[in-house]
């Protein structure tokens, strides 16, 4: 024997509004010419999953924190300098049109397992991923405070972080110091990046990669250029991994799609330490020292690149140390190849090969210094 339970029509309806989600809310704010952002945080924290924050005028410098939440948009949020956004625990943050600038000094830190994806950002200050966080940038500008402190870097990605940048421009100021070098991107701790298109320049080494990082520079149908950075252009240490490569034929005239890493002061591509570079479709000129340099047991494979004679030393490479550099076109080859316009040095132990390629090179065990 059983009992059936019997509902009004009435009683239905309500039941279906009761679990039916809650519909997602606009709200504006408005800080006028240099109001607090007080009422944006506390909406901010008030908000329920799918609201919409918009905000018009500029903040004043301060803070804006978002903590544990779930598909959140803030559209608009223009602050004064110094500011900072943080996103920490929480998923699915969008931001449309932030702006922190006008100043010196802001920063944007995304941490502890956090997802966000923003687009048209500016940033007078630096962007931080950390703490297996994902974050998503589209036109997005930074430049390095003028004020900014050796060691610094304009876009780190850390700590087992995704990191994705397309139309990114980044400026940054060169501190002139070898030891604590100011830099564009630091990739490290095992994380993920991704630079689709851009340029970085005007900082002391434009790309840093290091401790397990792998990070991926592949334009498609756009412009990536590595170029004006005082001492180094791109730098893969310590058992990182960085993938310089142009998308792969058929290209038109519309849709270049190479590297540009040119003018960075010593080093154009440097790769010490275990480290492991790849160049497809670049254009590697104008450094004084070497083009590209590959020591301390790491290894750079090259194809259908350009690599010109280092403007002081007349060497287009040099691999020291149980090094290896490698030319091979893959499916492309044997017929497609590499220019080498100066010679490659190889000393110490190291090697060079040109498998599956049509690439000509003058080797030399004389290299001078430095």
């Amino acid at each position: 024997m059983y009992t059936r339970a019997i509902f009004s029509v009435a009683t239905l309806m309500g039941l279906a509004a009761l679990s039916s989600p809650a519909k997602a809310a606009v709200y504006i704010i408005n800080c006028g010419s240099g109001g607090t952002s007080t009422a944006v945080q506390n909406q901010i924290n008030a908000a329920l999953k799918g609201d919409i924050v918009v905000v018009t005028g500029t903040c004043a410098a301060g803070t804006v924190t978002v903590s544990g939440k779930d598909t959140l948009s803030i559209n608009s949020l223009s602050m004064q300098a110094p500011s900072n956004v943080i996103v920490t625990g929480s998923t699915h943050i969008s931001f449309s049109g932030l702006t922190l600038a006008n100043g010196t000094g802001s920063e944007i830190l995304v941490t502890d397992h956090s997802s966000v994806n923003a687009t048209n950002t500016v940033v007078n200050g630096t962007i931080m991923a950390l703490s297996n966080s994902s974050v998503t940038f589209s036109t997005l500008t930074v430049t390095q405070a003028a004020n900014s402190p050796s060691g610094g870097s304009a876009i780190n990605c850390l700590q087992s972080s995704d990191c994705h940048f397309s139309g990114t421009t980044l400026t940054g100021v060169s501190s002139g110091v070898s030891t604590a070098p100011n830099i564009g991107i630091d990739a490290a701790s095992a994380s993920r990046f991704n630079f689709a298109s851009g340029s970085i320049s005007g900082f002391d080494w434009g790309v840093h990669v290091w401790n397990n990082a792998t990070a991926f520079f592949n334009p498609d149908c756009a412009t990536l250029s590595i170029a004006g950075n005082t001492a180094i252009g791109v730098y893969v240490r310590d058992g990182g991994i960085v993938k310089l490569e142009g998308s792969t034929p058929p290209l038109t005239s519309g849709c270049p799609a190479d590297v540009v890493i040119a003018n960075n002061g010593s080093y154009g591509l440097l790769a010490e330490g275990g480290g492991v570079g790849f160049l497809y479709r670049a254009t590697v000129s104008g450094q004084a020292v070497d083009n590209v340099r590959v020591q301390n047991n790491s290894t750079v494979k090259v194809r259908s690149s350009t690599i010109a004679a280092a403007t002081s030393t007349g060497r287009s490479a040099w691999v020291k140390s149980q090094s290896h550099l490698w030319f091979n076109e893959e499916i492309y080859g044997p017929s497609a190849g590499s220019t080498l316009p100066g010679p490659v040095c190889i000393t110490n132990g190291s090697s060079v090969d040109t498998d599956n390629s049509s690439t000509v090179l003058t080797t030399t065990a004389s290299c001078g210094q430095p």
